[in-house]
């Protein structure tokens, strides 16, 4: 009996340290899941679908220099866990960010995709980016200018943003664009914005283009023609881009030129909460119809899509993916044939074909009489706590709607 003793007291400590370590994860949880909460944001509750669930928490860490083919996801899964698709593998690393205790598992992803990916684009096979930029972690030319101009951002913080805005432009819309430059897109530190664009025919409209990223150097275009039945190429590059130029991103907002995002709002909600992992959010489209009236814009003919309905997917105007979500899109929509409403083939039928499963907006999305009310200035924004609004937006609309979030982030500081 007395020999059992040292196994008793060995049981009992050792059942103490297990209780303290989970104890001590679920406080970690909790202050990583609430937050303090951001601008208008009064209660400092984050919204549940925005919590970081139970699960591990997905990260990344760039490499020093990294090269086209060879950045890495960093995961705190185990092999052979997670959702279909899930990246995993047996190689061992920690994250710099963390402590060195902390062991993650580690994959190089774009190692797998076939040699010839970055030149291919869907069914495209000498796909290339006319104008772009390597690194979305370094400072470019607007960025620079900004930060001088702002106190905000220290030498130990120009790194990985935490989000990666890539808005789908036209090429003649750059009234549009510095619209959004000058309100929403704004410089911030946590936060790198990029305009996706197709080519054009005209030498004079591509040598404004050209003009036009040599004083802001923040477009990306691609080889392909710009026309509107090519969207699908401008969304998958637009993920071609994220994945070999900025895997760095936690977070990829996908939108288009005519919307208005409360970016403040925003970035101050996902810089508070536990990273997400699988995160496809926006506003769910279920069991739409397909046109094939020859009148509709959106006419599909029988070959194209045979189906009656399309699957659930999100309207392309503003989309949050979180990067295994953007990744897997990518890799799935290079090896699939070609459809050319991007919303339905990449939220709906690439998106079904990974697992992933969309989290709708709710009321992050301002609908148009919220909208109308807070331009008409019968509605005060610091009441609302939102995200986008639905598209078709003038710049006036887009302007008016900025300085309302503005002035509440002001009163808000006071």
């Amino acid at each position: 009996m007395f020999e059992r003793r040292p196994l008793f007291g060995a049981l009992i400590v050792l059942t103490l340290v297990v209780t303290i370590w989970h104890m001590s994860l679920q406080e970690a949880d909790s202050s990583g899941g609430s937050g303090g909460g951001g601008i208008g944001e009064p209660t400092g509750i984050v919204p549940p679908y925005m919590q970081g669930p139970p699960a591990p928490s997905f990260t990344h860490y760039p490499p020093a220099a990294p090269p086209p083919s060879s950045y890495y996801y960093y995961s705190n899964g185990v092999a052979g866990g997670g959702a279909a698709g899930d990246e995993t593998s047996a190689t061992v690393s920690w994250n710099q960010s963390s402590s060195p205790s902390m062991l993650l598992l580690v994959k190089p992803v774009v190692e797998r995709l076939p040699k010839d990916d970055y030149t291919s684009l869907i069914d495209l096979k000498d796909f290339k980016f006319t104008i772009n930029f390597n690194n979305c972690s370094s400072d470019s030319a607007r960025s620079k200018r900004e930060s001088m101009r702002s106190d905000s951002l220290k030498s130990d913080e120009r790194r990985s943003p935490l989000v990666i805005v890539l808005v789908h432009s036209a090429p003649n819309n750059w009234y549009k664009r510095n619209t959004i430059r000058d309100t929403w897109g704004q410089y911030d530190p946590r936060a790198k914005l990029v305009f996706l664009l197709g080519a054009v025919n005209s030498s004079t409209l591509q040598h404004r283009i050209e003009q036009e990223n040599r004083m802001y150097d923040d477009i990306v275009q691609g080889s392909f023609l710009d026309a509107y039945r090519n969207m699908t190429y401008k969304h998958v590059m637009a993920l071609k881009w994220f994945t070999y130029h900025c895997p760095e991103a936690k977070y990829i907002l996908k939108a288009d030129d005519d919307v208005f995002v409360n970016t403040p709002t925003l970035y101050d909600i996902l810089e508070s909460t536990t990273q997400r992992r699988r995160l496809l959010f926006c506003q769910e489209i279920r069991r739409a119809p397909v046109k094939r009236t020859h009148r509709s814009k959106w006419f599909v003919s029988i070959p194209e899509y045979r189906n009656r309905y399309y699957p659930s997917h999100c309207p392309g105007y503003s989309i949050i993916y979180t990067p295994d979500v953007a990744f897997q899109l990518y890799r799935e929509a290079q090896q699939q044939p070609y459809f050319w409403i991007d919303d339905v083939h990449m939220t709906g039928t690439i998106a079904q074909r990974i697992n992933a499963t969309i989290t709708p907006t709710g009321s992050m999305l301002l609908n148009k009489s919220q909208k109308d009310a807070i331009i008409e200035n019968k509605l005060n924004a610091t009441e609302l706590l939102f995200f986008f609004t639905t598209p078709d937006l003038r710049e006036g609309e887009i302007r008016k709607l900025w300085k309302a979030v503005t002035e509440r982030s002001k009163h808000g500081s006071r």
